[in-house]
């Protein structure tokens, strides 16, 4: 078990987070054969180490250090693990998808008829391009089809693990991938809306940190007007088409005293729609 021994030492000082170390010096010196990504990159509960799940303790990928080509990590104990995670079902399961027509032509729409077989980003730009996306954020009417940025790279910034602990983590030069993120007007203001999806043919959960690190990631560089809006979409395929879940998250402003913390990254709206003929 590759982390017994940090949440046994986390055990004995009683410590909620423990100290971030490199994982490929931590494996050598305790003899372990571990994949890095596989190990610290975790995005759902599912694959999160049985060890960990049972303590209620979450691994985080800290990026490098200076100098050092390692990749860091640390270990975060919480009251339930579930304060790490979007849980599909807790959030979508007695949501109803509500039938969505877009007030687009046929053929803004068209290409997306001809793939067999749709990717998560693909299904952001057509929750995008149909209408969907705008409807379920409430975005203003606008003539034109945003078309959202997409990429990923390395950045650094900080963050609190824990809302009731003082302790912070420093993700340093680390990559970060983001889905999907655009900039719209909602109640007369510029928003920068930045989407996490997942595709798949049923409920499944999210790590919280695949939607805060992108959202962190960006808010250095806005200013503190032009809030971010971190989205999680969740898409489902059925036999008559696509169900899009919608969890969206408080706003996030650059205000340069105050620090997020990852377990209160919490949705204050949910939604389901269902774009037919998909």
């Amino acid at each position: 078990m590759i982390f017994q021994d940090i949440v046994l030492e986390m055990q004995t000082n009683g410590q909620s987070i423990s100290t971030p170390q490199g994982f490929q010096q931590y494996v050598n010196a305790h003899n372990i054969k571990a994949n890095t990504a596989a190990s610290i990159s975790i995005d759902s509960i599912k694959k999160l180490p049985k060890i960990l799940k049972d303590q209620n303790t979450m691994v985080l990928r800290l990026g490098s250090r200076p100098r050092d080509n390692q990749t860091y990590f640390s270990l975060v104990k919480a009251n339930n693990v579930s304060a790490f995670f979007f849980d599909d079902l807790s959030l979508f399961g007695q949501l109803q998808p509500e039938l969505f027509l877009p007030n687009v032509s046929i053929r803004s729409l068209f290409a997306f008829q001809l793939l067999p077989k749709v990717t998560e980003t693909s299904v952001v730009n057509l929750a995008i391009a149909s209408g969907l996306m705008a409807e379920a954020l409430n975005l203003e009417d606008d003539k034109t089809i945003v078309v959202p940025a997409t990429g990923q790279s390395t950045f650094t910034f900080n963050f609190k693990p824990l809302a009731s602990e003082s302790a912070t983590l420093e993700h340093i030069n680390g990559q970060v991938e983001i889905d999907a993120v655009f900039v719209a007007k909602r109640n007369g203001k510029e928003h920068l809306f930045v989407i996490e999806a997942k595709h798949g043919d049923k409920f499944d959960s999210l790590a919280k940190h695949k939607l805060l690190y992108p959202s962190l990631s960006l808010l250095e560089k806005l200013p503190s007007s032009m809030p971010i809006v971190p989205v999680y979409l969740r898409s489902i395929k059925t036999a008559k088409g696509i169900d899009f879940y919608i969890a969206e998250c408080p706003c996030i402003v650059n205000q340069q005293d105050e620090l997020y913390s990852l377990d209160t990254l919490s949705p204050c709206k949910v939604q389901a729609l269902h774009l037919a003929n998909y």
